[in-house]
């Protein structure tokens, strides 16, 4: 009996993994671009992951959706992942877990094909592989507001140079209606690449 992987069905279905930098954050210290740093260190505590596919939007550029953010972490399911749970719809994730069920074939196939705005996938011990950035980039970060003492939290338009600025060893990568691409940083151009460039086999 063959054994359901979750890596090579994301691999069949032409998805990859992105913890996106949200929004939603009132966390001072989890806002863009602590939330992305801070992840890529992090060890045994389980996050939120959308499945995106070339075709997928963010929740400010219109089409079928499909990401919880603009701008995230690409992660690949290494020996030590833990999948916690995988949902077609926002599952209410925390460390101390989800709604969502286990990551059975059936789950799986379901939290894609019956996805709501987005889905989510709850991970820990994942391995990251670089930038992903779906524009328009919006962000939460602190804005000073004339005639207040404190900043304020709120969401920003920012740059590509800006989102990708902060994490300049990482490879950066996005996704058309047809294929994804990979940004090469020196000419400042986007080229369309095949899976194995953000996940290799």
């Amino acid at each position: 009996m063959t054994t359901f992987s979750p890596r090579q069905f994301l691999r069949e279905r032409n998805a990859v993994l992105v913890h996106f930098s949200t929004v939603m954050s009132r966390n001072p210290d989890l806002l863009f671009p602590n939330d992305l740093a801070g992840a890529m260190g992090l060890a045994d505590v389980p996050l939120s992951f959308s499945t995106i596919s070339p075709g997928d939007t963010n929740p400010w550029g219109g089409g079928r959706g499909g990401a919880e953010g603009a701008v995230g972490l690409l992660v690949d399911i290494g020996p030590e992942t833990v999948i916690h749970s995988v949902s077609s719809s926002d599952s209410g994730s925390s460390v101390a877990g989800s709604l969502g069920g286990p990551a059975t074939a059936q789950n799986c196939a379901a939290s894609i094909d019956q996805r709501e705005t987005s889905n989510e996938w709850h991970v820990s011990n994942y391995v990251p592989k670089g930038l992903f950035v779906l524009p328009p980039i919006f962000v939460r970060q602190r804005h000073s507001i004339l005639g207040l003492d404190e900043p304020i939290l709120a969401e920003a338009e920012i740059s590509l140079a800006q989102a990708i600025d902060a994490f300049p060893a990482l490879p950066v990568f996005s996704a058309n209606a047809r294929t994804f691409l990979q940004y090469d940083r020196p000419s400042g151009e986007w080229r369309a690449v095949g899976y194995d460039m953000l996940i290799p086999q």
